[in-house]
């Protein structure tokens, strides 16, 4: 489909003229760090440079105030600076921050996290999803003695060898649909690394159920990122996906690190899926570096370093820092069903609102979400996999952020993954409606007015 700017708020001059702190900022950077950012940072021209958070604001170098509805890549459930969070690391650092032995706290995280989380008899913490799915397929490996993964094209599970493969690959180098090949995301990986993996396609369950039996002499586990808030997930799918491992033998391990912020007990509870092992991180380390796997009792023991040797450790410096983990239990602490209900209602209201203004140009957008997560696409139909959001428009993302920006609106710099904060309002939400109701191509309105671009080019 053919789009056009958006409008002159959405220019990179006006995202220049508004920003020229962050500017220097990122060209200060640039000559110390490559690229001046890391990669979930970046977007060109530059990032902007954040000052300082508050509640559901974000305030730039600028000066700028800005509504957050990215909320660190979702990590950010209660808001910025919660005061239960702020008084919980308070009293940590003053008790200690790193003493080289366990404080208790970590204990009592893992406590909440057993009761929350039916699935879970016991976890280890590590310092983020990256290890938590690193130590979940070592302990895969070993306690199924298979040397295979399986995991879905587009899920993102983390950045080693493992699983950094086919996560966002060139539909032209990706194979068929319904038997994609497996594309390292990175160069620099091990030789071997693509093969040890067999990329199954999202919600088609007669080709999974045919790439797992091809390989179900080999496949240590299946790894399921649920894309919650990103595709259109269908319980029914992740019940298959269940059924399927069991059969084969296989474990199921649920990536939860996105979705265990859409209810009390993650996204395994809502769609009555009880995995083998489960990932998790973001919230449940209240805005520090945190990661953890857990599950069965005969899986986890593996890790036992309390009695004969397994073959198997996993540890780290900072694993199960105190201050992470009292953020982490007061963070949980205020999520109770009060809490998800308020998140997941405001949640329906901003994609009903959402879609309403999307229903102006049938066919040329949409949000995709569940409970506080969101995502949106320039794009018609179904999306469901991979390969569907890989289809979407992209050309009007970088105008339609930057217009955004200029309305004193924060999302990701792509559209996809943003979330809610137990802090965000339902006017906040509805700025950010009004905001979208402007972005629309400049034909085809259903009143028959101009849309922003083109009344920009009249110059009205």
């Amino acid at each position: 489909m053919e789009w056009e700017t958006i409008s002159q708020s959405g220019s990179e001059g006006a995202y220049r003229e508004g920003s020229p702190r962050s500017r220097d900022q990122f060209e200060r950077a640039i000559r110390s760090m490559p690229g001046g950012a890391k990669g979930a940072y970046f977007y060109p021209p530059y990032p902007l440079t954040i000052d300082r958070a508050e509640g559901c604001q974000l305030y730039d170098v600028d000066g700028r105030c800005f509504i957050d509805f990215a909320n660190h890549h979702t990590a950010q459930i209660l808001g910025h600076g919660h005061p239960a969070v702020l008084e919980a690391v308070r009293g940590q650092l003053s008790r200690g921050i790193a003493v080289g032995g366990p404080m208790g706290v970590e204990a009592a995280l893992a406590e909440e996290l057993c009761r929350r989380i039916d699935s879970i008899d016991k976890i280890r913490f590590c310092n983020s999803g990256t290890e938590a799915t690193l130590h979940a397929v070592r302990l895969a490996r070993a306690f199924t003695d298979r040397p295979k993964i399986a995991k879905f094209e587009g899920g993102y599970h983390g950045s080693h060898d493992a699983v950094e493969i086919s996560v966002a690959p060139p539909v032209d180098r990706a194979g068929p649909a319904s038997a994609p090949r497996p594309v390292p995301s990175t160069g620099g990986m091990a030789p071997q690394a693509a093969a040890e993996v067999v990329v199954l396609p999202y919600d088609d369950e007669q080709a999974v159920e045919r790439l797992l039996i091809q390989h179900r002499d080999e496949l240590a586990c299946v790894l399921f990122d649920p894309k919650v808030g990103m595709y259109q997930t269908r319980p029914a799918f992740a019940q298959f996906l269940r059924r399927m491992t069991r059969q084969h033998q296989m474990l199921l391990v649920f990536d939860e690190i996105v979705s265990f912020r859409v209810g009390r007990g993650g996204y395994q509870e809502l769609c009555q899926v009880t995995p083998d092992l489960t990932t998790l991180g973001k919230i449940i380390g209240g805005g520090f570096p945190v990661g953890g796997v857990g599950g069965r009792s005969d899986i986890m023991d593996l890790f036992d370093n309390s009695g004969p040797p397994t073959g198997l450790g996993q540890s780290g410096t900072f694993s199960a820092h105190p201050v992470t983990m009292v953020a982490g239990l007061a963070t949980l602490e205020q999520l109770d069903d009060a809490a998800f209900h308020q998140l997941n209602e405001l949640g329906r209201h901003l994609r009903s609102g959402l879609e309403k203004c999307f229903q102006r140009v049938p066919q040329q957008a949409q949000i995709v979400g569940q409970g506080s997560l969101f995502s949106i696409y320039f794009a018609a139909g179904p999306l469901a996999d991979y390969r569907s959001a890989a289809e979407a428009d992209s050309t009007p993302v970088r105008d339609a952020v930057r217009h955004c920006l200029q309305r004193g609106l924060f999302l990701n710099h792509n559209l996809v993954m943003n979330a809610l904060s137990l802090v965000t309002g339902e006017a906040e939400v509805e700025r950010l409606i009004a905001a979208w109701s402007e972005i629309l191509p400049p034909v085809a309105r259903a009143d028959g007015a101009l849309g922003v671009a083109a009344a920009n080019r009249a110059g009205t």
